[in-house]
């Protein structure tokens, strides 16, 4: 009886081990490729984004879904985030504000409409949008906040 017990724990623990991997190797696999659109969807603060089928990997920190989608926002950094304004004179300029921001370390994000911002994989494409209304199409991590960038649009 003791021996199918060890038998039995030491499979629990290879199966475990197993799972562990491949939850894994799919957070991985969904960081460095995404999925096709397959739809569109609206948010309720009535941001365009263009949602597709997920890809979804358990991680520790839960469920994470990775969607090829846009976002619609305003380039802006991540010192200053939506406001400005605590930026005195220099942030009566978004532009001037966001680039001396940057130039500081700060890095380039959007900004939805509803005031949260996203980290942006790409900090050059956004240099010449700073300050403006944009849509960015690319790999949104909603719970990451972040944004594998492959197109962005003035509007």
């Amino acid at each position: 009886m003791r021996i199918i017990a060890n038998i039995l724990v030491c499979a629990v623990l290879i199966l475990g081990v197993a799972a562990c991997s491949n939850a894994d190797q799919k957070a991985e696999i969904s960081s460095q490729s995404g999925p096709s659109t397959t739809g569109t969807s609206t948010s309720a603060a009535s941001t365009s984004e263009t949602a597709a089928q997920p890809n979804t990997a358990s991680t520790n920190k839960g469920t994470v879904e990775v969607y090829e989608g846009t976002i619609s926002g305003v380039i802006s950094d991540s010192m200053c985030g939506k406001d400005h304004a605590k930026m005195g004179d220099t942030g009566k300029d978004a532009k001037v504000c966001i680039e001396k921001c940057v130039t500081s370390g700060a890095k380039y994000v959007l900004v939805d409409e509803k005031g949260d911002s996203y980290a942006l994989s790409d900090q050059d494409k956004p240099k010449e949008q700073a300050g403006k209304t944009v849509s960015i199409t690319g790999h949104i991590d909603p719970t990451e906040r972040s944004i594998h960038v492959h197109s962005i649009v003035s509007k």
